[in-house]
């Protein structure tokens, strides 16, 4: 019967997890708690306060097909251990979804039986072993000093452990249990003489004896306590997993309309298949920021009326017809990306992600997937895709009002959008419209020598816009080979201008390190000049074509000498300014 249901200790509730009795429906988001959530929680329990009623839904019969459910996890590491694995239900015994309370009981699980990854400062975020510590959950039972948590009565932390220690001592001499070894005791008494055996004082064998009696024979103000929904109608479940979430701030808008999407797939598993594609723009294309925000709103940019998140945008109708197209989606998302890493882009480079999706509308409506990377009959289209996101970079189009633009852009394909009619372009093989995004999207701007003065001429070298703004002087380089930002004098040899102008006037590092001191070059000829000077780097590399080569370089033909970098800097802007006149006003 629906309602408050007897409360279940902590044991039981783990063994119901191990057994499969508890499960996570497709719509429930993945584990994002903290490793110092956990240990709060633990001290929580500990201390007896209440941590909150859970919500459960009882899964029977034909609502076991309904959606896709899943394990919990038992082993955690951010970004790369964080997809729960799926479980076949079908033919299962009825089991229980958890609608609130994954979090909490994923990190009991985890405390006893899993481990939790942390990562190393100053490592890489790629998944390999050396970059992270792998951790179990340690109780302090002698805690005679100061806990690295503030407020807790009772000190948990991730230590990075051998399993088979169930206890160890500490430099300060305090004694540290491992929570997982608290079932190798099958009671109370076998806890007490473990406790003897390790030679606990007094308060350690107290401390041990109530963490025990807390997993095993929870007190009443620690027990778990749950809200038991028995309606079979899936979509009443949904719907109450909407209604508790959508009130605070702990899942986003996009969370939920993410889970809604994928639990009205059918046939293939979405939330695995999603996460595998966010993954591998991830990992094999160099965009660590994506996400499956992105890809819900490529689902609305290529098919739907309103490209507006909004819950009845992802009815079961619109994302079954979804489902079908989901193959060809993803290849197009990621032949997108690929070609944005051909452009020279990177996660940190491209800034705003949702720039992919025009590139994507175009080149899975043309069915351009096998193609666009490579195909010399792509040329002119790659050439004017380059253009385009380049320039959108420098203008930054989407901002707050993003879905207005957007919607604005997609108009450069089809003027009236239906979804309906099964047409997406105006114009049979339409080259992609690369001025016609621009205009209809209303960011085209006449560039004046204001524009360039605040937005473009004394950007940073590390600023991301600044690969974009360095691609656009250098169009004719290859890009899928590794260029540089390199300084035209260089960098280190900031100091010495500095002294050599410590009588007269000089230019802040500011100026030194912009757009007015940088040239792009490929890596290798970037090791090759090196610290230079940019006088004997040029006399070095000229031949006996110096203006020539001046120019290609965007260098002007002044005295290229350290002592006349004031000079320098403001011949150099004056070319930059006329040639960014040129590109940015075409």
């Amino acid at each position: 019967m629906a309602g408050f249901q007897s409360p279940v200790s902590i044991n039981e509730a783990m063994q119901k997890i191990k057994s499969r009795e508890y499960l996570i429906p497709a719509f429930q988001r993945e584990y994002v708690w903290g490793p110092e959530q956990v240990a709060r929680l633990f001290d929580s329990l500990m201390r007896g306060y209440p941590i909150s009623s859970m919500l459960f839904w009882e899964v029977k019969d034909e609502s076991k097909k309904s959606w896709k459910f899943y394990d919990f996890l038992q082993h955690f590491r951010p970004v790369h251990k964080v997809h729960n694995q799926h479980f076949e239900t079908a033919g299962h015994k009825d089991f229980y979804a958890i609608l609130d309370g994954q979090q909490r009981l994923t990190s009991l699980y985890l405390g006893l039986f899993g481990r939790y990854d942390i990562h190393k400062r100053n490592k890489k975020w790629t998944n390999e072993d050396k970059n992270f510590t792998s951790n179990y959950l340690y109780f302090n039972l002698t805690q005679s000093r100061p806990t690295q948590l503030s407020d807790v009565g009772y000190e948990f932390l991730w230590l990075e452990r051998d399993k088979t220690e169930a206890v160890f001592g500490d430099e300060h001499g305090q004694k540290w249990f491992r929570c997982g070894a608290v079932y190798d005791f099958k009671n109370l008494d076998e806890a007490l003489d473990f406790a003897i055996e390790q030679g606990l004082n007094k308060e350690e064998r107290k401390r041990l004896l109530d963490f025990f009696t807390l997993i095993f024979n929870t007190p009443d103000q620690s027990k778990i306590n749950f809200y038991l929904e028995t309606d079979q109608n899936p979509e009443k479940a949904v719907n109450i997993f909407i209604r508790i979430n959508s009130g605070g701030t702990a899942l986003g808008y996009a969370d939920i309309l993410f889970s809604v999407a994928i639990a009205n797939w059918k046939e293939i598993d979405a939330r695995t298949e999603i996460h595998d594609l966010v993954d591998q723009i991830k990992n094999n294309k160099g965009f660590e920021n994506a996400s499956k925000d992105l890809i819900l709103k490529g689902f609305l940019f290529l098919f739907h009326n309103d490209i507006r998140y909004q819950i009845k945008s992802f009815g079961s109708g619109f994302i079954q017809a979804v489902e079908q197209k989901w193959k060809a989606i993803k290849v197009a998302f990621l032949e997108t990306f690929e070609l944005l890493k051909s452009f020279g882009l990177s996660g940190e480079t491209l800034g705003a992600y949702n720039l992919a999706l025009p590139l994507v509308y175009y080149i899975y409506h043309q069915n351009l997937s096998d193609h666009i990377v490579h195909s010399i009959g792509q040329q002119d289209n790659r050439a004017s895709m380059k253009t385009w996101v380049l320039r959108a970079i420098v203008f930054k189009p989407l901002g707050a009002s993003s879905d207005t633009t957007l919607s604005n852009m997609r108009r450069a394909f089809i003027k009236e959008f239906d979804a309906q009619s099964g047409v997406y372009f105006d114009q049979a093989n339409m080259p992609f419209p690369q001025k016609a995004i621009e205009t209809e999207g209303k960011y085209h701007q006449n560039v004046d020598s204001e524009f360039l003065e605040n937005n473009v001429l004394f950007v940073r070298s590390k600023d991301p816009k600044t690969f974009a703004l360095l691609a656009l002087l250098y169009p004719n380089l290859d890009y899928s080979h590794k260029f540089h930002k390199d300084h035209l004098h260089p960098q280190s040899a900031y100091a010495k201008y500095q002294k050599l102008s410590e009588q007269g006037d000089f230019k802040p590092f500011e100026i030194y390190d912009s757009l007015v001191n940088l040239q792009m070059l490929d890596e290798h000829e970037n090791k090759s000049k090196n610290d230079k000077p940019l006088e004997r780097w040029v006399n070095e590399n000229c031949g006996q074509d110096r203006e020539g080569f001046l120019q290609r370089h965007l260098i002007p033909n002044v005295d290229l000498s350290l002592e006349n970098f004031g000079g320098f800097i403001e011949d150099r802007r004056k070319l930059l300014e006329d040639k960014f006149m040129e590109i940015l006003n075409k």
